[in-house]
């Protein structure tokens, strides 16, 4: 396996991993589990909206682990220079290849990019009830601050309409 930058070839695979990849540790898997499809849409294209924004915005700032030319994992990060934080914002492994350490390799190679950008501290994410982050993220030397609550109100609309 090696750890590499993000090419924009790789984002066909990169967009494969997170459908596959985010059911447990999406806000928007969990909200259409509960109230089902919003318009239709189904929670992996608001995913893959907000990972091909990151790509967008920072190509330089993702990086890909790979086999070959197969990519079997990805992580995307900014390094804010105004705070000093380097924030992890989406990280996954494919499905068939998790288990292996691929994850922890990811954010570790994240964060000595962090370290060569000067940044003094690093944050992640995660939600309750993803186990691989509750077990990972810790195990890296990352430390929970606080929780976050997801609130959601289902909005009926006018029997007019």
């Amino acid at each position: 396996m090696t750890l590499r930058p993000f090419r924009p070839a790789d984002r066909s695979a990169i967009r494969r991993i997170t459908a596959a990849s985010f059911e447990h540790a999406s806000v928007y898997a969990l909200a259409e589990r509960k109230y089902g499809p919003f318009r239709r849409v189904p929670w992996q294209e608001r995913k893959l909206a907000d990972v091909d924004a990151d790509l967008d915005a920072g190509p330089e700032e993702a990086f890909v682990a790979a086999e070959g030319d197969q990519v079997i994992g990805f992580i995307t990060t900014r390094a804010d220079e105004h705070t000093g934080i380097g924030h992890i914002l989406n990280v996954a492994v494919d499905p068939s290849h998790q288990g292996r350490g691929i994850g922890s390799a990811l954010i570790q190679h994240a964060l000595d990019y962090f370290r060569s950008k000067g940044m003094t501290h690093a944050k992640i994410e995660t939600l309750v009830g993803n186990a691989a982050g509750e077990h990972l993220y810790p195990k890296l030397g990352f430390e929970e601050l606080t929780r976050q609550i997801h609130y959601m109100l289902e909005l009926p609309q006018p029997a007019d309409r």
